[in-house]
């Protein structure tokens, strides 16, 4: 495997679809191999450009302008990758950046997120997680509200008797109402912000009360904070 050139695609390019191309960042080749495998489920051609060091990442950031989002590992040696996304944001403002690491505890994902990262997911995520956080970092749907899903957030899932597999039903439109009810918008406010209709967001509203299994906002919000999957700035 050779760092900083694309691997092979991971498959071939739907018609009419552009390949995304992604940068992943992690000192541990088999974990390179398995995101680009993983990575099918985008559904799309998806280029992936490998480095194994902070360096060698910021340098192939450097000489493929044409990426579309970078995901990384924080523990890397030498500068951390914590230090990186600073080092990323710095120099590629606009370019995307999710982490994918085994160092979930709240405090990472903390960090990471205020040093610019728009989505943090753990490496024991099913695969179908990290396509989710990447498609919703890649849509545009990952501010205000930021997705990650951590280890804490999944014991308190099964605490409060919120399944994962009811919060992976829920749309990215879903989740972008849900997060502003965590922040108890009404839903006149909630509709002004998303640019939808009053009535158009009542519906996505009720509709999230069924996939969580709750009777009202109240409930819905508690339902997220403690499964993890909505972080509202």
């Amino acid at each position: 495997m050779e760092e900083g050139n694309p691997l092979p695609e991971s498959d071939k390019e739907d018609s009419g679809k552009m390949a995304l191309k992604i940068l992943v960042i992690d000192d541990h080749p088999l974990i390179l191999e398995g995101v680009a495998a993983a990575l099918e489920g985008l559904g799309h051609g998806v280029r992936i450009v490998a480095a194994r060091t902070a360096e060698k990442g910021l340098a192939a950031a450097a000489v493929n302008p044409d990426l579309d989002l970078v995901l990384l590992d924080v523990a890397l040696p030498g500068v951390s990758g914590f230090a990186l996304i600073n080092r990323l944001r710095e120099r590629f403002p606009m370019l995307p950046i999710v982490v994918l690491s085994a160092m979930d505890d709240a405090a990472s994902v903390s960090r990471a997120m205020n040093a610019g990262a728009m989505g943090f997911v753990p490496k024991s995520s099913a695969t179908r997680v990290l396509i989710n956080v990447i498609k919703s970092v890649m849509e545009g749907n990952a501010t205000p509200a930021t997705l990650s899903a951590t280890k804490p957030a999944s014991a308190a899932m099964a605490a409060s008797g919120v399944k994962e597999s009811q919060v992976s039903l829920l749309t990215l439109r879903q989740i972008e109402v849900l997060s502003r009810v965590c922040q108890g918008k009404a839903n006149k406010q909630i509709a002004t912000e998303l640019g939808l209709s009053e009535k158009t967001v009542k519906a996505h509203v009720t509709a999230i009360f069924k996939v969580l299994g709750v009777a009202n906002r109240t409930q819905a919000a508690l339902a997220a904070r403690s499964v993890g999957v909505v972080f509202a700035s």
